[in-house]
Order: structure tokens, then sequence, then C-alpha cells
């Protein structure tokens, strides 16, 4: 999936048309808002993809805050999008009600891990993986995180991007603890859907995984040194898959 060509990873994903930058070395940060550290800058006149859009810091009025297709948040006064409002949908899942089962809490997890979970779910969902591709993700983000996501302080790039905690583990980063040798991009690695995404990317390369018993599947994309912890969480990871639609 990560290596789709543009043309059709526009179709594969929710990204809109490519906006205009109007000013010069415009900031995208990790969050939506000033306090956030800076990923990277764009000059002007360079077009970027509105993945989604969030409320964050005043910037000369404009309350709103563009996520853009590299991971990062840019403040809407400096896209040149042709309105103020939103053009495409809240970075919540707010304005289209969500794909991922509703809102409140998933059983046995807190408000973050829930919102975390849905994120994973309606990846899930929008690639047609069914609850065989639900279960191994949660159950495998409840082993490797508790589905909570870490940055590494072995990673210095991964603490660019809103995290729940710091890990120092090898290289590994994000819910499902994707080490970065493998998985360069980082802000896939620290964002849910997208991390959930590079998951599934090699789940489906696995030659029977619509069938196989969901603990040895997660343990196959995983390729872990306790292989046996899958299976424990299975039982966590079908209440959370239906509670969020599958």
């Amino acid at each position: 999936m990560l290596y789709l060509p543009l043309v059709a990873l526009s179709f594969a994903t929710t990204l809109v048309s490519a906006y205009p930058i109007t000013g010069n070395g415009v900031n995208c940060r990790s969050g939506p808002g000033t306090n956030y550290p800076v990923v990277k800058s764009y000059p002007k006149g360079h077009e970027v993809s509105i993945v989604c859009q969030a409320p964050g810091t005043d910037i000369k009025g404009d309350k709103l805050w563009d996520k853009t297709s590299d991971g990062c948040y840019v403040a809407d006064y400096y896209v040149k999008t042709g309105t103020t409002g939103y053009v495409t949908k809240h970075c919540d899942g707010g304005s289209d009600g969500g794909s991922d089962g509703g809102s409140g809490n998933l059983p046995g997890l807190s408000a973050k891990q829930s919102s975390h979970a849905r994120k994973i779910i309606g990846e899930a969902k929008k690639e047609g993986l069914g609850r065989q591709g639900c279960l191994a993700a949660i159950a495998t983000g409840l082993v490797e995180s508790n589905l909570l996501i870490y940055a590494n302080s072995k990673v210095p790039e991964s603490l660019k991007y809103p995290h729940d905690a710091v890990g120092h583990d090898y290289d590994s980063v994000g819910i499902f603890q994707q080490r970065a040798i493998y998985y360069p991009n980082i802000a896939a690695d620290m964002d849910p859907a997208r991390s959930a995404a590079q998951f599934f990317a090699k789940m489906k390369k696995i030659s029977g995984w619509k069938t196989m018993d969901v603990g040895k599947l997660c343990q196959k994309v995983q390729v872990s040194a306790y292989p046996d912890r899958y299976a424990k969480r299975v039982p966590e990871a079908k209440k959370i898959c239906a509670a969020g639609g599958l």
C-alpha cells in the first residue's frame, strides 16, 4: 500500500484536490496549533493535499488547521482553499458520522484507546477486510502497545508527532510497534489508521489469512519473539471489533 503510485493513492484515500500554500516558509506541525513541534515547512506556491481538518490555534481570525498528506498540520489561513470553512471531513471523523461504529468508549478501553481503535476499525472497513482483519489488528495493537501511540527515544522524528508514551525498544514506534528500519514513513507509523494500513498491507500478502487462526496471523505479520501473546488478547479484540461494527 505504501508503494501505490500517486494516481492510485488519490483514489485509495480521502484526499481532496491539492491547494497552494500562500505564505513563505509556512510551518507544518505535529498537531493543530502553534504549540506543536514543527515537522516540516512548505514554500509559497507548494500544493498540499488535505486529509482532514481540525480546529486549533487562531491565526488571524481563522481557527481551522489542515492535516496534509505528509501527516502534519498547517494553518488553513495559509492554504488557498477558497473558503474559511471545511472542504473535507473533520479529523475526528465528526463531519460524516464516522465509519467505525459510532462514539463512546469501546469495551475495556479508555477514551484515548477507543479513539485509536476506531481509526483502526475504520481502516479495516475501508479496505473491506471484515472481522478477521479487525481482530488481527486490534489483538496486535493490544499486545504491542495496549492500543496507545508510542514514540521512541531512539527515533527522534517520532517525538515530533502526537503520542501517548515514549518507549525505547529498538526502533519500534506507534501502536503496532513497527520498526523504523522496515517502516521508514514515521508519520504513517505514528498514525493509527495509516499504521493499520501498513499492518494490513503485509497481512494481505499472507496465504490463507482470511481463515487463519487470528493469533497465528498476528504472529505471521509481526514475527515476534513471543508468538503466543496474540491469541491471549483475541477475546478482548472480539468485543472491541463487535462494538465497532465488525
